[in-house]
């Protein structure tokens, strides 16, 4: 198969709107072109590929800075609940800043879902990206059915409110060996459909034009430019 996947038109992402999601989110105003965001996640890996993903017409910058914050226990059973929950915990303590967090992780068809929330920390609480694939795999050991899909959701908030959520998803399958020296997580033993080279092998302008977190981020991008038009009108 191709290396290349078909470009996919952004009025694809479904755009998930909250009750608030018609007015104007407090602070935003008609000039978007230096939007200002706080990331809540001190993941360096997860920082840059934000900032790729979202362009000059934003400033962002995450956690890795902050000293002393609270630990933001993730109990919800959904990606959704958990983006919200820390995007709203963290807004509650910078409540000048606009502030998007995302949850995301792998699910696998035969192991019914898992890692899903736990994607993080499947092989346990300190684990490593590699513990978590080694852990992967061996579960999936001389599984016939290796299909699974990446997942994320983002969270905006601001002064602990929700202002709106956005999703995306990417397909795939497992590999049986990691693959690729690029991205992290479970990029080495993902392929996305309609390519035979897993995440890790891919060049980032590939993988950010088709990953499950591009999904989201250019959800989230429309939302602020149907804000901006809404705002000068």
């Amino acid at each position: 198969m191709s290396s290349r996947a078909k470009s996919r038109d952004p009025d694809e992402v479904t755009l998930k709107l909250s009750q608030r999601d018609l007015s104007t989110p407090p602070g935003m105003t008609a000039n978007l072109g230096a939007m200002d965001l706080l990331l809540a996640t001190r993941n360096q890996h997860k920082t840059r590929e934000f900032g790729q993903l979202l362009g000059p017409n934003f400033t962002l910058r995450d956690l890795t800075s902050e000293r002393d914050l609270p630990e933001i226990l993730e109990t919800g059973p959904t990606f959704e609940e958990n983006a919200v929950i820390k995007a709203i915990a963290i807004s509650k303590i910078f409540p000048d800043e606009i502030v998007i967090a995302d949850d995301s992780g792998l699910e696998v068809k035969s192991l019914e879902g898992a890692p899903g929330i736990f994607s993080a920390r499947y092989a346990g609480k300190n684990g490593s990206d590699r513990r978590n694939v080694e852990k992967l795999l061996c579960e999936l050991e001389g599984a016939p059915e290796r299909s699974a899909r990446f997942r994320c959701v983002i969270a905006l908030a601001k002064d602990g409110e929700l202002i709106t959520t956005v999703a995306g998803e990417v397909a795939g399958r497992i590999t049986k060996s990691p693959r690729g020296e690029n991205g992290f997580g479970y990029d080495p033993i993902f392929i996305p459909e309609g390519f035979e080279a897993t995440f890790a092998q891919l060049s980032s302008e590939t993988k950010n034009a088709i990953s499950h977190r591009a999904k989201a981020v250019a959800g989230l991008v429309r939302y602020f430019n149907i804000e901006r038009r809404s705002a000068r009108k």
